[in-house]
């Protein structure tokens, strides 16, 4: 079997059906691939909807989108891992795609994606960031994004799996580089939601994963700038235990980056 396509979830009832939908409909015969969903205690339907289309579904009492993805890899039988988010859907060429890459000898891949929704502030950031993944990629320094992730299993289990860290698909790819030669691609390949976008707003968005990066980077030790830094975890932004504290995100960050978050719009309708 060539791939083991890994769907990590926690109460994502809206989103899975459509993912897991957009993987059986891969142009690669449905025999060279499985589909494992990893649960963490759901109490919607995530459950019941991952059964009628995955071949094996796990579900663990323990949280934490790391776990889910490397308690998937424990079940896997695939040459290769997929790690796919449940937001996200993929193109029916993504497995037939990926897998040219992948038996060329890469050791990390993420493909580029396009954000759901039709505003302009989907564009520019869908464009910026992949451009940017794109760019560093070039220069040997890939970032490897959950949403969309495929490594070879012996390497993966070679480096440990993902590691429990607020961006623990950046810390993975870091991992990868220092094995061999990781990419992104810039054929967009991939459809995910905009939900965290939408909570937080362009700038608020930037900001998370800012000082997220800060955080895991073990770029900051002094007490007295981390009092400073709004985000210091990973912040779910569907599960049902979170909803308060994303609320109180939402509300801090609304009143002190809106008028930022207008300019930067201006600016780039001024450049369109």
């Amino acid at each position: 079997m060539n791939f083991s396509v890994i769907v990590p979830a926690l109460n994502e009832e809206t989103y899975i059906e459509a993912c897991l939908k957009s993987i059986s409909r891969q142009t690669l015969p449905r025999s060279n691939y499985e589909i494992i969903v990893s649960d963490g205690g759901s109490n919607d339907r995530t459950v019941e909807i991952a059964r009628k289309y995955a071949d094996r579904v796990i579900v663990s009492k323990k949280r934490g989108i790391w776990w889910g993805r490397n308690r998937g890899a424990e079940f896997a039988k695939g040459k290769y891992l997929v790690f796919i988010d449940a937001d996200t859907r993929i193109d029916e060429n993504y497995l037939e795609t990926v897998h040219k890459h992948l038996e060329s000898g890469v050791v990390g891949l993420t493909a580029a994606y396009k954000i759901e929704g039709t505003g302009l502030k989907m564009r520019f950031l869908e464009y910026l960031s992949c451009y940017y993944f794109w760019l560093n990629s070039e220069i040997d320094n890939a970032s490897l994004i959950g949403i969309n992730l495929c490594v070879p299993k012996d390497v993966f289990m070679k480096v440990g799996g993902f590691r429990d860290y607020a961006l623990e698909d950046a810390a993975l790819g870091r991992e990868l580089r220092n094995l061999g030669h990781t990419c992104f691609l810039m054929q967009k390949l991939v459809s995910t939601s905009p939900r965290r976008l939408e909570a937080y707003g362009v700038v608020g968005l930037c900001r998370y994963y800012f000082e997220l990066g800060l955080i895991d980077g073990g770029n900051i030790s002094s007490p007295y700038i981390l009092k400073y830094l709004k985000f210091k975890r990973y912040l779910p932004v569907r599960a049902p235990g979170c909803q308060r504290e994303r609320r109180e995100n939402i509300k801090a960050l609304s009143e002190r980056i809106h008028g930022v978050e207008e300019r930067v719009m201006k600016w780039t309708r001024l450049l369109t």
